[in-house]
């Protein structure tokens, strides 16, 4: 199959599995043409009780890079972003997706701002409104239910008794493609998945795979690059939402034997890599 070239758009936390260090070396995998684009370069990332950690931001330098990119006449297939951190950041990214993803590439974006009913430190309202500006242009969104409620507007962030199929069929709607809902617990709590809806067809599939109990820092990382790594490769949203979750699972499984603090450096998931080859 023809290698698909991919944008991924994120911050580099030097020493930790999370964003950059997760979809560089999986998108890879799935045989995919990988070009990086950094936001900021930090010494660890944020949570998990690091502090002092460092900051670079890199927006000046990028700047820098995509103007020579455009001399070159580089255009992508697929555009993956994640955590963007800033309004100002969220407009530039608008920008960069007209400029350099193709007519007919995929733009992927896990609009990371929020968890567990509320909204991550520092971001408002005009956060929330610029992401949603943004979820209109992607082809395929990858909201956790904190997210997808704050996308579409709902006041139930955290209730037990949203209905999760309409609120997957809602996201879709917002994207140009399909959605997929992130981090969504089965009713007795055993297992996790995710829902995914095709906006067009409003067809819902759902997926699970066991329950590990504690947090796993970059789950959402490796979740987002699997799905876009499948999806460059030709597989349907369900298809690729299916193998994530499978992935992870068994990333995530794998990494529960360790200790609190080797944890919080991430999710060990090279060891599967293989595994993830063979699903293409």
């Amino acid at each position: 199959m023809t290698q698909a070239r991919v944008l991924i758009i994120q911050d580099i936390s030097a020493s930790c599995r999370i964003s950059m260090n997760v979809a560089l070396p999986v998108l890879s995998c799935l045989d995919n043409e990988v070009n990086i684009l950094p936001t900021a370069l930090l010494s660890t990332h944020t949570t998990a009780g690091f502090d002092q950690y460092t900051y670079l931001d890199l927006t000046e330098e990028s700047e820098k890079i995509l103007a020579h990119w455009d001399k070159l006449g580089i255009r992508f297939d697929g555009i993956l972003v994640g955590y963007i951190g800033s309004v100002k950041q969220i407009k530039r990214i608008e920008a960069i997706v007209d400029r350099f993803l193709k007519n007919d590439g995929h733009f992927i974006l896990d609009p990371a701002m929020a968890e567990s009913g509320k909204l991550y430190d520092g971001f408002g309202q005009d956060y929330v409104k610029e992401m949603w500006l943004l979820a209109k242009r992607a082809s395929v969104l990858l909201p956790n239910q904190t997210e997808a409620s704050l996308l579409v507007g709902s006041q139930d962030l955290v209730q037990e008794s949203v209905d999760l199929e309409n609120l997957v069929i809602q996201v879709a709607q917002i994207s140009q493609e399909t959605a997929i809902l992130t981090g969504v617990h089965s009713k007795d709590g055993q297992e996790i998945g995710a829902y995914s809806c095709n906006g067009q067809a409003q067809q819902v599939q759902r997926e699970f795979a066991p329950y590990y109990p504690g947090h796993y820092e970059g789950s959402g990382d490796l979740f987002a690059s699997v799905v876009t790594g499948l999806i460059l490769q030709g597989k349907s949203i369900h298809q690729a939402m299916t193998i994530a979750v499978g992935y992870v699972s068994r990333c995530i499984g794998r990494t529960s034997h360790l200790s609190e603090d080797k944890r919080r450096y991430g999710i060990q998931f090279e060891s599967d890599l293989p595994y993830l080859m063979n699903q293409l």
